[in-house]
């Protein structure tokens, strides 16, 4: 039962895995951003 094309291919049209992306990149500058401060 394969029911993620149905609401996530109809809200956003197979784009949501550059929301994914995205926001795992966000997450990842947000860290080495934390970690330079914290080193000072």
């Amino acid at each position: 039962m394969n029911h993620t094309d149905g609401w996530m291919g109809g809200w956003a049209g197979g784009g949501m895995w550059i929301w994914a992306v995205f926001g795992v990149v966000v997450v990842a500058l947000l860290v080495v951003a934390i970690g330079k401060l914290s080193k000072k």
